[in-house]
């Protein structure tokens, strides 16, 4: 008892310190909160597929600013500009997702916790950075949403959220040359991707940005090789234009760094032919004029036939990329016109026309010299910028510390106001386990007395049926019946040793209980010269083999239904045994269609009837109320003889 009182304190002290060491538990006000973010969220994605206006989408969540619950929490004002935001980003207004997303993080930044909203919120601010060439800045900010992805372990975003953020992340690393973060971040996308075992085209992303990784940063041919091979499997899956393209550009740019120039120079014309089909079904407007896509497949094939000093196309290619400089002077960027002067200077070089040659020359060396003067200004504003970022998050972080500290010394508090509560319970606890502990110790000597009767009853049983049986075997050797005693001796060992056996048990499986029932019944039949026949059955759902009654049991109902029942008929007797499962309950009905016996077991046809039927009675009630449920034995009487149903706990 002391060991039990000593384990019961510790755990009441464990309780207390889990108490104070864990987060307390959700409030209503905090659960209703995550319910109805849940909902936003779930609004968030039917608007995706949804064919309304955009408008539709912006007035929805606009009116919901003004609503409650939201109207008066932070958190939820903040999702719903972020939501806000997005339906901007796709009207490509960037002012207005500029100030969407800069007010949700500012309603956010210093919420404890929140780790999924939060990484959607960096995830949208390198949304606004990409769309205002912000390259620090957009790498900044996916990166954390990335990082905070990862340290959650994708928190409770879906898997496709996840690896967008994730591919954003790589493909930001690449444009800075951080080509080992942007690998990094790719194959953690692709450890995602079978959870969308049929988004061909987040697969296909994936292994061109691979491939691109690996040509872009002179890495192993072999792995740009297979990226490229897994490409193809994909587009073979799902083939569109845009795959097709993005496969030709990643062969080609492949067999161009192998210097295998016919097969480079193959897919390079694949990839224009695309191009030319987009602008011809889509005029001025077609993606490969906008995307600069046109332009950059003429520069390639330039620059292919440059090197295998196939002039005439060269020049051919370089005309044509000319016609779209004077077409759209205001769609290219800088690094097009680089990449055509760099080609149109070759040509020149390559057709001796030093002069020209020269004077290009020095024209990229100035468009060069304005290029890195231009990338490094703005690389030192965002780095400015960043550098303020930084600051600010690491004065929230100093703060968060200090609340954390706040929230540490509140809670010692608590524990020290728990352990002076539970030192006053104490005492109390002590006398209401001291009740249990002998409540116990009385439930188990009751239980054991309750298993000593059950031995007693069923050692008084045993004997009753061996003499029954030793009595019939006496009547044939009284009447020298030899071969038929023989016989009858050999089925009757099998019959002892088979419930020899039964008898080291308390329960016994049903199926063994069966086989001794038809030993037993097989006996008698020989007993009685064949005057009566018999019939097992079970319920069709009824699985013997996993089932446990008390042995020896069922048996005193058939011998009854024998000597009390068909014994006093010369032939046409019938005895039927079925069990059946109705619940925890084992229901075996025994009928014959004998004379009939009492119900009483005083007004019984013999003692020995009575003995067998009394000590079942008393067998069962103890195994009933030790199980705690209403087994019991019923007996009726018709002029066609007796039915006895049998009612037992099983396991």
């Amino acid at each position: 008892m002391k060991c039990n009182f000593s384990i019961f304190v510790i755990v009441l002290l464990s309780a207390g310190l889990l108490c104070c060491k864990q987060k307390k538990a959700v409030p209503a006000k905090d659960a209703n909160r995550i319910d109805v973010l849940a909902r936003l969220k779930a609004d968030a994605l039917k608007f995706q597929d949804d064919k309304r206006p955009i408008a539709t989408h912006l007035a929805y969540w606009s009116g919901l600013l003004k609503q409650q619950p939201y109207y008066q929490d932070s958190v939820m004002q903040s999702m719903l500009h972020y939501y806000i935001a997005g339906v901007y980003f796709r009207m490509d207004e960037q002012d207005s997702l500029e100030h969407h997303m800069q007010q949700a993080w500012s309603l956010m930044e210093n919420q404890q916790g929140f780790e999924s909203e939060k990484i959607l919120l960096f995830s949208g601010l390198g949304n606004v950075a990409m769309v205002r060439h912000l390259i620090q800045q957009e790498n900044y900010y996916y990166q954390r949403a990335a990082r905070l992805l990862i340290a959650v372990n994708g928190g409770t975003l879906k898997p496709r959220q996840q690896v967008q953020i994730l591919f954003a992340a790589a493909q930001s690393a690449q444009k800075l040359r951080q080509y080992d973060t942007a690998v990094e971040m790719n194959r953690r996308a692709l450890k995602i991707l079978p959870g969308l075992p049929d988004d061909y085209s987040a697969w296909f992303r994936a292994y061109s940005q691979m491939a691109s990784y690996f040509y872009q940063s002179d890495g192993n041919s072999d792995s740009l090789y297979h990226y490229i091979q897994k490409m193809e499997q994909v587009y073979h899956h799902a083939p569109d234009h845009n795959k097709a393209r993005f496969l030709y550009d990643r062969k080609a740019s492949y067999f161009e760094h192998k210097d295998m120039m016919d097969s480079a120079l193959l897919y390079s014309q694949y990839r224009r032919n695309i191009d030319l089909k987009d602008a011809k079904t889509n005029g001025d407007l077609s993606k490969g004029r906008l995307s600069g896509n046109l332009f950059n497949s003429y520069a390639d094939l330039s620059a292919i036939h440059l090197k295998a000093r196939n002039l005439d196309s060269a020049e051919y290619y370089l005309k044509l990329c000319e016609k779209l400089i004077s077409r759209f002077p205001d769609g290219l960027d800088e690094n097009n016109l680089i990449l055509y002067s760099q080609n149109k200077a070759g040509y020149l070089l390559a057709t001796n026309n030093l002069k020209a040659a020269s004077g290009l020359q020095q024209k990229l060396v100035r468009q060069y010299r304005e290029l890195y003067e231009n990338e490094n200004a703005r690389a030192l504003a965002e780095m400015s910028a960043l550098y303020q970022l930084q600051s600010k998050d690491q004065s929230i972080s100093r703060l968060n510390f200090k609340v954390g500290e706040t929230n540490t010394s509140l809670q010692r508090n608590r524990f020290y106001l728990i352990i002076t509560g539970l030192t006053a319970l104490l005492g109390i606890t002590f006398f209401i386990l001291l009740y249990f502990i002998q409540r116990q110790r009385k439930l188990k000597a009751e239980n054991e007395k309750a298993m000593l009767n059950q031995r007693l009853l069923r050692t008084q049983m045993e004997p009753h049926f061996i003499f029954n049986t030793l009595a019939a075997l006496q009547s044939l050797i009284r009447f020298d019946e030899k071969s038929k005693a023989l016989k009858y001796l050999s089925q009757f060992s099998k019959l002892l040793r088979s419930s020899l056996e039964l008898s080291r048990d308390e329960m016994a499986p049903l199926e063994e209980e069966i086989s001794t029932l038809e030993n037993y019944l097989s006996l008698q039949q020989m007993r009685f010269d064949y005057a009566f026949t018999y019939c097992i059955t079970l319920a069709e759902d009824l699985d013997s083999s996993a089932l446990y009654v008390p042995p020896m049991l069922i048996q005193p109902f058939v011998e009854n239904a024998i000597i009390h029942g068909v014994s006093s008929r010369k032939q046409g007797g019938e005895i039927t045994v079925r069990f059946s499962l109705q619940g925890k309950m084992l229901e075996v009905q025994v009928t014959d269609n004998g004379a009939g016996l009492s119900v009483n077991p005083e007004e019984g046809n013999s003692p020995h009837h009575s003995l067998s039927t009394q000590i079942s009675r008393e067998r069962l009630t103890l195994l009933s109320r030790d199980k705690n449920m209403n087994g019991g034995i019923d007996i009726s009487h018709t002029a066609q003889g007796t039915a006895v149903l049998i009612r037992i706990p099983v396991f």
